[in-house]
């Protein structure tokens, strides 16, 4: 592509960029966060670890250490594994590995939106499948492209692949980038490793380290070659490093988060279903996405009530819908409370 007068090449300046719109709220339930922090003396342990590692110095160049405490806890050899700042950098670097102008590059509609993006910067062709909001599964007999992005449980309707979905997949001959973001509420295993398979995992969600970005991905040791060639060096900082190793050393802590997640939005689901107007979807993540009589004026009534959730009615196939994180059970009989009023 040429690039015009401004410098900018023509693709980019024909993108809109990633926004989120920002408000402040007492609830906040937008972002799919977890409601639990990280525990206190795992915080102090982690800046005690910190302060004893040089601080003038880079980091160790391919954490080592991070990789090898990955690879320990899932099974893995360290060479099958990647870690980076958050699993969106670690995809990018993935599709610049695998995408180039004219390969095709399929994925479900809705789903993140940053896909699409990355697919456009890389000059890949994007071959977005229409799916349906209230089941959110990837029709995987309407897949025919050379690289396959899927996300399951999908953000934002949160269905899930069926089982054998990626070896079905695979099967079609395509690249497949499987982006488990929401994976450990779902069942927390691992695919098996295959050459054209990149499986992505983040601790922002389940782990509640979301302003760490940290994420790693997992492969055969020679597609993660390659793909480390196209990955920034020196992304993941020392603090980072810590906190996700001292968090492997502790996965207790996040079972139970999970657990308590898990039962929080099975309830929430059943409360908004008996709300009138309210169709809410069945949701194996952190979230529900639901449809309502009027989005924007339900969610513009939430946050006059104090709650923040995601307005998702813009994207495809999801008009008068909504997005709320399952938070503790406090922060969702809140949201409750103000869905009703709304």
């Amino acid at each position: 592509m040429i690039a015009t007068a401004t410098g900018a090449r023509d693709a980019i300046r024909a993108m809109k960029a990633y926004t989120l719109e920002l408000r402040e709220a007492a609830t906040k339930l937008n972002q799919n966060e977890s409601p639990f922090d990280f525990p206190e003396p795992l915080k102090r342990e982690v800046l005690a670890r910190a302060s004893r590692i040089p601080w003038n110095v880079y980091p160790e160049f391919e954490a080592s250490r991070l990789r090898t405490a990955l690879a320990n806890a899932y099974g893995l050899a360290p060479e099958s594994i990647l870690a980076g700042n958050g699993s969106n950098e670690l995809l990018a670097a993935a599709i610049a590995t695998f995408v180039e102008p004219g390969r095709r590059v399929a994925f479900a509609r809705p789903t993140f939106a940053l896909y699409e993006k990355l697919i456009t910067i890389a000059g890949g062709e994007p071959v977005p499948i229409d799916i349906d909001p209230r089941t959110g599964v990837l029709p995987l007999d309407r897949v025919n492209a050379d690289v396959v992005i899927v996300c399951s449980p999908n953000n934002p309707t949160g269905g899930v692949l069926p089982r054998g979905g990626i070896q079905r997949l695979l099967d079609s001959g395509a690249v497949v980038l499987f982006d488990r973001a929401y994976g450990d509420f779902d069942d927390d295993v691992l695919p098996p490793l295959d050459d054209r398979l990149i499986v992505f995992s983040t601790f922002s969600k389940a782990w509640g380290l979301a302003a760490l970005r940290l994420g790693w991905l997992c492969t055969t040791p020679s597609t993660a070659a390659e793909i480390r060639k196209a990955k920034l060096p020196y992304s993941l900082n020392v603090v980072s490093e810590e906190t996700a190793i001292v968090a492997l050393e502790n996965r207790a802590y996040r079972d139970a988060n999970v657990a308590a997640i898990l039962a929080e939005r099975e309830r929430l689901f059943d409360a908004m279903r008996a709300i009138d107007g309210i169709e809410p979807f069945p949701s194996r993540a952190n979230f529900i996405a639901f449809r309502c009589r009027d989005a924007r004026a339900t969610f513009e009534s939430l946050c006059a009530a104090g709650v923040l959730i995601r307005d998702v009615s813009s994207y495809p196939n999801l008009d008068g819908c909504l997005r709320v994180s399952v938070g503790s059970r406090e922060q969702n009989d809140r949201f409750l409370a103000a869905l009703e009023n709304a």
